[in-house]
């Protein structure tokens, strides 16, 4: 046994046959000499392990080395590794592990992909900017539950009065370049409960990735419990009345007739068509990006044409049925991109996303054009000062729904959601409404359909 660092041991002796040696430790050129005992254990096949026990009485250190003798006898049979592996590494070994995935994945249609670049930008973020800074280089076995609690109030108070209250400038790599850009709004406030629940989802990731690799022993994993949200604390969407709904319309429908430069002419007639699809079907934002025209189907039933649609989100596949609009509107943009891949010189194909520009390219994201839309109709926050986004076209859809005698199970289905969650978030039912007096074409006759043709 020996040690660069050590001139001596001090107290040497063996129990188990030699198996395991105890010792006290002399540091080299000092007069320090450590009270604490220190094991030195030979497991049959394995290299030699030394570990601090972390008392100063001889007694409770061979109870204590006998305990983790056993413990890594037991881990030796089960081909899982002895030695101790440290947050950092292993954090990092994940991220590489995932990297290699979205590459052999890349090739596969998206919506089939476990792995995607997405989730890996977000990963990588909240491994090195939170989970690596806190955890640093402890070992996976020194993680309990306590440190799992204490990651959680850090995090909770990050911006507040931890680390990032000190933060005036966020840099970060993208594509091998430093970017330094201002704090953003939601950086100088505590975070909600889902993100916060998102990092403790990468960190089980972390666990398991070192599980599967045996770098860790099951039991030895902390309990990682998401943070529930108190009950009384409601986070409601915001959403549109149908007033409103026709008020942003006529708005947009305004510029469109105002502007006179192509190109934003084109894109707003779109974005026009985007609210009233989306309005009519209730999909997700998320959904609506993967959605391709082959996916969706006008079908007809006593004498009136409706809309199946085929979904994919949130690891599922669903079909739902658009409101009886909902066929013309698609109809709308199918003849929409005809006319661009005309003038632009691009193939059409039913293989073609819902939502592409006129030059044929998948749109990102609407998120810009909505909010530019809604700031203009004076939408852009509702009452009680939050936020639209495209979220309250989904909303104006269950409510309608709701609203038009729909029952929360059927419109649980088709929203692919919970009745619960309908409750929760979504349905915004008042005292006034009167579903018998409600139309659902209404809010889009008129402004929509005519200025379209």
């Amino acid at each position: 046994m020996s040690d660069g660092k050590l001139k001596s041991f001090r107290d040497l002796y063996s129990i188990r046959q030699g198996r395991i040696q105890l010792y006290r430790r002399t540091f080299q050129g000092t007069q320090y000499q450590s009270d604490s005992w220190y094991a030195y254990f030979k497991i049959p096949g394995e290299k030699p392990i030394r570990r601090s026990l972390k008392t100063s009485d001889k007694l409770e250190a061979e109870s204590l080395a006998e305990n983790q003798y056993f413990e890594l006898v037991q881990k030796s049979k089960k081909g899982i590794s002895l030695k101790s592996k440290q947050f950092i590494p292993v954090a990092n070994a994940y991220l590489r592990d995932c990297e290699e995935r979205v590459i052999r994945e890349s090739s596969r249609p998206q919506y089939l992909r476990e792995y995607k670049p997405k989730k890996l930008k977000s990963s990588k973020l909240i491994i090195e900017k939170f989970l690596i800074p806190f955890f640093k280089d402890k070992s996976l076995q020194e993680i309990t539950d306590f440190d799992i609690e204490s990651y959680k109030e850090w995090r909770r108070t990050y911006w507040i009065s931890g680390e990032g209250s000190k933060v005036e400038q966020v840099t970060y790599s993208r594509n091998g370049s430093k970017v330094t850009r201002p704090k953003r709004a939601q950086e100088k406030k505590e975070p909600a409960y889902s993100t916060i629940n998102k990092d403790l989802i990468v960190l089980r990731e972390v666990f398991e990735y070192a599980r599967l690799k045996q770098m860790i022993h099951g039991k030895e994993i902390p309990v990682i419990k998401n943070l529930k949200r108190p009950r009384n604390l409601r986070n409601r969407k915001s959403g549109l009345s149908p007033h409103q709904v026709r008020h942003l319309l006529e708005t947009l429908a305004n510029r469109y007739y105002q502007e006179t430069h192509y190109r934003r002419k084109r894109h707003l007639k779109l974005v026009i068509h985007y609210i009233a699809f989306m309005c009519l079907t209730g999909v997700r934002v998320t959904e609506a990006k993967s959605l391709r025209i082959r996916d969706c189907e006008v079908f007809s039933r006593k004498g009136k044409d409706y809309l199946k649609i085929f979904v994919r989100g949130k690891g599922q596949s669903r079909e739902l049925i658009g409101l009886q609009e909902s066929g013309t509107t698609l109809q709308k943009i199918v003849t929409y991109h005809r006319e661009n891949s005309k003038k632009n010189g691009w193939e059409y194909s039913d293989d073609l996303p819902v939502f592409v520009d006129q030059y044929g390219t998948p749109i990102k994201s609407f998120a810009g054009s909505v909010d530019r839309g809604l700031a203009d109709a004076g939408l852009l926050y509702d009452k009680h000062g939050l936020k639209r986004t495209a979220g309250a076209f989904r909303k104006y859809y269950i409510t309608t729904a709701l609203l038009s005698g729909v029952d929360y199970f059927q419109l649980a289905k088709q929203c692919g959601t919970s009745v619960s969650v309908i409750e929760q978030y979504y349905s915004e039912l008042e005292t006034f409404h009167q579903p018998e007096k409600f139309v659902f074409s209404h809010a889009l006759a008129g402004v929509y359909s005519d200025q379209q043709h």
